[in-house]
C-alpha cells in the first residue's frame, strides 16, 4: 500500500512539472527515475527537472508516508550532496501526508532548497492546470532560483499619477507591456499560497480560453488596465524639461492642471512572479492560451501601485472585485481572518474565523473545512462561521460566560473537545458527508445550536461524559442522518431550526431538563 501512494505521488509531481513545461525524468515515455552514481553508488532520483533554455535544473525527494526513518535534516544533508554532483539549482522536497515542522522549513531553505506539504501540492497543481507551461515561472521564483533572464531590464514610458489629489502620497503609473512579459513577472497574491496577507482568490481556468479567443481576434482591444502592484526593484526615472514640451507645430504644450500628472521612464525587472496582480489576472492568464505572435507583440494597459501596505493592497482588491462582480462569499471570510487576539475579542465575527481557521489544522476536522475559492470540501469555512458561532463568542455569548478566561486557546479547545465526541459517536456519519449531514454547513449548524443548548443546561463548562450523555438518545432514537430524507422534511432556512427543536425533543425524552 505504501509503495502504491508513493509511485501514484511520483507520477503526479512528474506529471505537474511536465505539464509546466520541464523536462522530467521519469516522464511519460520513460518511466525510469535518472540516477547518479554517488561514492560508487547508484542512487535513484524521485524527479529531476531540467529547462536547458533558462538553464535550471530541479532534483526532487517525495514521500507518501506520515513518520520519517530518520531526521529530516540528515535528507537534506544526504541530498546536498545529489545537488552538488547533479550541479542543481535547487532540492523540492515533498510530502503527501508527512507534516513538516516550521525548523524543518527553515532548515531546507537555508541550504537554498524549499518544502511542498500537500497545500502547495494542490496548488501548484491547480496553478499548472490553468496556465500550463507559464506555470513554470511562478514556480522557479517560488524555489528561490534565479535565471539569466530575470537580469534584463525593460524601460517602459510612463505618466505619474497621485489619488484622490495631487497632494496625495499615493502614486500611480500608467504604461503598456507586452502580455509575454506580464505572463512571467506577475503573480496572483493568493492565500493558498500560505502567505496569511494574501487577499486573490484562485484562477478559474474555465475563463481562460474564453479570454484567449477573444484576444486572438486580429482587431480586439483591452481598453481596460490591468492593476498591478511594483516590485520594489521597479526603478522611476523622472524626465528632465517636459515643461519645455511642444507639439507637431512647434507651439509650446500648456497643461491646465500641470501638476496632476508628470512623465517618467519605469525600469522593471524582469524578475519572475515579482509583480502583485490587484486585477486583471484573467486578462492577463488569457495570454497564456493564445499563439506566440500574440502574447509576444500585445501591449496591455497597466496601472501600477507601489509601497502599499499589505491592507491596502487587500482593500484595492476588494473595492475593485466586489464592486464588479460577486466574489466567493468563503473567500471574503477568510480575508478578514487575523490572529490578533485584541481584534478578536472585539469582534465575533473575527473570533469566530480564527477559530475555524485553527480548527481546520487538527482532528477532528483537520483539512475537512474549505478555508479559500478552491477546494471540495463539505464544510466551509463562511458556513462553520456564521450566525451560531458567532452567537456563542460574542460580548453575551455562552462561550464567553461559562470558559472564564476568555482566550482564544480555550474556546478552542472546548470546540474541539465538543466536534470529537461527535465524531467518535457518529463515525460513520461524520465520514460520508455527501450522504450524512453531521459533517456539513447545515450538520454544524445544528450542533452548534445543541453546543448553547447544553451549556444552558449544564450552567457551565462541559467536559466529554456531558456531552456523550446528552448526546446519547441521539444515538439511539434519532431515525436518520441522511441529507437527502432530512432534507425533504425540512425545507427553506427556517425549516432548520425545526431541525434543531427536534433533536432536542428527543434528547428531552432521555433528559427532561434539557433547554432549547
Amino acid at each position: 500500500m505504501a509503495e502504491e501512494k508513493g509511485a501514484a505521488l511520483n507520477r503526479r509531481i512528474w506529471q505537474l512539472f511536465s505539464r509546466a513545461g520541464f523536462s522530467t525524468n521519469p516522464n511519460s515515455s520513460d518511466p525510469d527515475e535518472k540516477t547518479v552514481a554517488i561514492h560508487n553508488k547508484k542512487r535513484r532520483i524521485d524527479l529531476y527537472a531540467v529547462d536547458d533554455d533558462l538553464g535550471v535544473s530541479i532534483v526532487g525527494w517525495n514521500k507518501a508516508r506520515r513518520k520519517l526513518n530518520e531526521s529530516f535534516s540528515t535528507h537534506v544533508n544526504d541530498y546536498a550532496v545529489i545537488k552538488k554532483k547533479l550541479k542543481a539549482d535547487a532540492v523540492l522536497y515533498v510530502s503527501s501526508e508527512h507534516e513538516f515542522s516550521k525548523e524543518d522549513r527553515d532548515y531546507a531553505q537555508q541550504q537554498g532548497d524549499s518544502v511542498w506539504g500537500l497545500d502547495q501540492i494542490n496548488y501548484y497543481a491547480a496553478i499548472v492546470d490553468a496556465l500550463g507551461k507559464w506555470a513554470k515561472y511562478e514556480i522557479i521564483h517560488s524555489l528561490g532560483i534565479k535565471t539569466r533572464e530575470e537580469k534584463n531590464i525593460f524601460t517602459a514610458p510612463a505618466i505619474r499619477l497621485t489619488q484622490p489629489n495631487p497632494r496625495s502620497a499615493t502614486e500611480l503609473f500608467q504604461f503598456s507591456m507586452p502580455a509575454e512579459k506580464l505572463l512571467k513577472t506577475c503573480a496572483i497574491f493568493r492565500r493558498a499560497q500560505g502567505d496569511a496577507k494574501a487577499y486573490q482568490r484562485m484562477l478559474n481556468s474555465k475563463r481562460l480560453p474564453k479570454v484567449a479567443k477573444f484576444l486572438q481576434q486580429g482587431d480586439s482591444i483591452l481598453p481596460t488596465n490591468t492593476v498591478l502592484h511594483l516590485s520594489p526593484n521597479v526603478v522611476v526615472r523622472n524626465i528632465k524639461d517636459v515643461e519645455k514640451m511642444k507639439d507637431e507645430n512647434n507651439s509650446p504644450v500648456k497643461f491646465s492642471r500641470e501638476h496632476d500628472a508628470s512623465f517618467v521612464a519605469l525600469s522593471i525587472p524582469l524578475e519572475y512572479a515579482s509583480m502583485e496582480i490587484i486585477d486583471g489576472q484573467h486578462r492577463i492568464f488569457g495570454f497564456s492560451q493564445t499563439e506566440e505572435k500574440v502574447h509576444k507583440d500585445y501591449h496591455v494597459l497597466v496601472t501600477g501601485l507601489r509601497e502599499l501596505e499589505d491592507s491596502q493592497k487587500r482593500d484595492a482588491f476588494i473595492a475593485i472585485n466586489d464592486n464588479s462582480r460577486r466574489m466567493d462569499a468563503n473567500l471574503v471570510a477568510y480575508l478578514k481572518y487575523t490572529d490578533d487576539d485584541v481584534a478578536c475579542k472585539a469582534d465575533n465575527e473575527l473570533m469566530a474565523i480564527r477559530r475555524v481557521v485553527e480548527l481546520n489544522k487538527q482532528p477532528p476536522f483537520k483539512k475537512t473545512i474549505r478555508l479559500l475559492d478552491v477546494g471540495g470540501e463539505t464544510i466551509t469555512l463562511k458556513g462553520f462561521a456564521g450566525y451560531d458561532l458567532k452567537g456563542l463568542l460574542g460580548s453575551r455569548g455562552l462561550l464567553r460566560k461559562y470558559y472564564v478566561t476568555n482566550t482564544s486557546s480555550e474556546y478552542l479547545q472546548a470546540l474541539r473537545m465538543y466536534f470529537s465526541t461527535i465524531r467518535s459517536m457518529f463515525k460513520t456519519e461524520w465520514d460520508n458527508p455527501n450522504r450524512y449531514i453531521i459533517a456539513t454547513n447545515r450538520g454544524i449548524a445544528a450542533f452548534l445550536k445543541l453546543l448553547k443548548s447544553m451549556l444552558r443546561t449544564q450552567d457551565g463548562p462541559l467536559d466529554h461524559d456531558t456531552i456523550k450523555k446528552f448526546l446519547e438518545p441521539l444515538k439511539t432514537d434519532w431515525k436518520t442522518w441522511e441529507y437527502s430524507k432530512l432534507r425533504q422534511n425540512y425545507t427553506a432556512s427556517q425549516g432548520w431550526k425545526a431541525f434543531h427543536r427536534d433533536l432536542v425533543a428527543v434528547i428531552r425524552k432521555k433528559h427532561p431538563s434539557f433547554q432549547e
